[in-house]
């Protein structure tokens, strides 16, 4: 339902506050009571508030009848500047200067009272007018309207500290008249007394009570903390301002951000259309902008009839008052931002310097990305194979999750790819207008609206890519601030991958065999030790024989291809788990875990005995036979590691006598 806006809330208030004079809040209730309404009474002293024409004589009505008083929409009338005190529109009226410049502008002083009649000035000299007041088609006619109207205008120079008007109702609507006609006469002033006029100590009291008011508002403004609070608190006071039948407040809190609607005295649904449309197309309307010397915020607007300068300058003050307020919470936001941030950088620096793989990597990175970059998901893909694959992505659920990490990307699908390849460097901001259709698939598929791709890559070594994606497109400042902030993410992540490389290097250089790939020696007498401290398992030494003859009549290459084969097949005679490693030279051993049957150590060194029978191709397809020696021992937790390794040693070179496995 529309809401109704013709009859002022000075009205209602005066109405309300001059009952409870007399008869008390008892008579207030009455009142609402006669006249049907059942809001809470405080609704009806907001002069802010609008309400039709016909509660306004129902309330008249209904008051006269409880107080047995029917000249009360006279008295009430005669008593508009004490029930209304502080009001905006005072201050305005007072600033006119006197009772003549006002009944020359009495068609814009009644709009602010009443939007269901028009008043104007018939006739204005020496002290006398004739004032015509018509209420519009639709609207029955009241003598309690007029008797309202009457005492209204025996307060036109009272306004000013002089004595209030005579008025004559020469004519009435409710007599059938066209239009009620009133005679207005009022004391002209000749000459100034010593002290200061009456109407300067009006003026200065109504000024004052628009600087208090004005002063509890900025302290609220700094105390709102949110920008969206701060703005709903400005079309609040905007009321207390203005005297206008509503308010409507439109501006975004920071760029790029969705805008914050509010408004005063209008239904959601004249709020949604007014909003959509632009300012300059409003008629009858006080129209400021939100703005400050830092950036353009919105538009506030009052809807009336018609204003004064003095409502235009208060308004513009409360506007500057937002605009001030939200340049300061922008300002802590941003410093908050930034030292939330700080913070989430300097955890991503520490997580990333425990990190050890490029998994490790991936996962800090990407919860780093949704943190520092607001992102809805973060995903990096890494660089195996020819493709890039999905190696941590954070964000998504469902289905979504499960088509990320079945991601992979090949030169094929995008140009994303050869980019990437190319090590570019700058980061890209795709969004659904994207040339790439395979980019636009992707975002489709994800239903994001933008994504930021930032290449993780050292000079010479590409190594995947970081996305931070969107559900909904930034500004172009924002997007901005988004690409700067993950390149430096990206450069981070680069960084600690080679550093993870170089680790992964020093570590195949201590533990594994560069010859064969296995485990070297370090690697295993430390597996050994760590069994031992576990639980039971095995271990079998095997010595090839004759490799020296294929050194010295092959060469050294032939050799090392043979060392190659023999890792290879013993890598497929042992179990998931179990670990195969080159002592050096010709010797190797395998570690196995757990407690062996009866038959289990001797089943599996008849497995390597026979994985060596099929000779050996080396070089240019020589055929060498690949003979070794096999001895092993079980061993309980907790036994020495040098008398597990005595006991297999002994066992191989018994084996070795006698050409065939020994098993101790």
């Amino acid at each position: 339902m529309e809401p109704v806006r013709e009859t002022a809330g000075i009205t209602l208030r005066a109405i309300v506050r001059y009952v409870r004079a007399r008869g008390g809040d008892a008579a207030v209730l009455r009142t609402l009571e006669l006249a049907g309404e059942h809001e809470p009474v405080e609704a009806y002293d907001d002069p802010r508030r609008w309400w039709s024409y016909e509660t306004k004589i129902n309330v008249f009505a209904a008051a006269a009848k409880a107080l047995g008083d029917e000249s009360i929409a006279m008295q009430v009338g005669e008593s508009i500047l004490t029930y209304s005190v502080n009001t905006p529109l005072r201050l305005g009226l007072l600033l006119l200067g006197g009772p003549a410049q006002l009944i020359r502008l009495i068609a814009t002083t009644s709009a602010k009272f009443n939007a269901a009649a028009d008043m104007s000035v018939v006739s204005s000299s020496g002290g006398v007018a004739t004032v015509r007041y018509r209420l519009r088609s639709g609207y029955t006619p009241s003598r309690y309207d007029c008797d309202y109207t009457r005492g209204l205008l025996t307060q036109l120079p009272a306004l000013f500290g002089r004595p209030p008007a005579t008025v004559v109702h020469e004519a009435c609507q409710v007599a059938g008249a066209d239009a009620c006609l009133y005679t207005v006469r009022w004391r002209r002033r000749r000459w100034w007394p010593r002290r200061r006029p009456a109407a300067d100590d009006t003026a200065g009291d109504v000024l004052i009570g628009r600087l208090e008011l004005l002063q509890r508002t900025v302290a609220e403004l700094v105390a709102a903390e949110q920008p969206d609070r701060a703005l709903a608190l400005v079309a609040d006071r905007a009321g207390y301002a203005v005297n206008a039948q509503a308010f409507l407040l439109v501006a975004s809190p920071s760029p790029g951000a969705p805008r914050q609607v509010h408004g005063y005295g209008l239904s959601e649904d004249e709020i949604e259309v007014l909003a959509a449309a632009p300012p300059t197309s409003f008629d009858g309307t006080l129209v400021v902008d939100i703005a400050s010397p830092n950036r353009y915020y919105g538009y506030l607007v009052a809807f009336c009839s018609d204003f004064f300068e003095a409502e235009r300058r208060m308004l513009d003050a409360y506007a500057n008052l937002a605009a001030v307020a939200l340049d300061a919470l922008s300002a802590l936001e941003s410093a908050a931002e930034r030292q939330r941030i700080a913070e989430s950088l300097l955890e991503l620096a520490r997580r990333l310097a425990r990190a050890r793989t490029a998994t490790e990597v991936a996962e800090v990175t990407v919860e780093a990305v949704r943190t520092v970059m607001a992102a809805d998901t973060a995903s990096v893909l890494l660089h195996s194979d020819g493709r890039l694959r999905m190696a941590a992505t954070a964000g998504a659920v469902d289905e979504r999750l499960s088509m990320a990490r079945r991601l992979e990307i090949s030169r094929d699908d995008t140009e994303l790819f050869d980019r990437f390849r190319s090590l570019e460097g700058a980061p890209r901001t795709y969004d659904r207008d994207s040339q790439d259709p395979f980019v636009r698939g992707l975002l489709d598929k994800f239903g994001h609206e933008m994504m930021v791709v930032a290449d993780i890559a050292l000079p010479g070594n590409p190594y995947g890519i970081l996305v931070a994606a969107y559900d909904t497109r930034h500004g172009t400042a924002k997007a901005r601030e988004v690409v700067h902030r993950l390149a430096g993410i990206a450069d981070q992540a680069a960084t600690v991958l080679r550093t993870c490389e170089l680790l992964e290097t020093n570590w195949r250089l201590a533990h594994v065999d560069a010859l064969t790939g296995l485990a070297n020696r370090r690697a295993f007498l430390a597996a050994l030790e760590a069994a031992l401290s576990s639980g039971e398992g095995a271990v079998l030494f095997i010595d090839l024989d004759a490799f020296k003859a294929v050194n010295d009549t092959l060469g050294h290459t032939a050799g090392d291809e043979l060392l190659a084969a023999v890792a290879g097949r013993l890598g497929g005679c042992v179990r998931t788990g179990d670990l195969v490693a080159r002592l050096g030279g010709d010797e190797f051993v395998v570690l196995t875990h757990g407690a062996l049957g009866a038959g289990a150590l001797p089943d599996l060194a008849a497995r390597i005995e026979s994985a060596f029978r099929p000779p050996v191709a080396v070089l240019d397809g020589t055929l060498v036979e690949a003979r070794a020696s096999v001895g092993g021992t079980r061993f309980a937790a907790g036994e020495p590691s040098r008398n597990v390794l005595h006991r297999a040693d002994t066992a191989m070179y018994e084996a070795k006598r006698g050409a065939m496995a020994v098993l101790r």
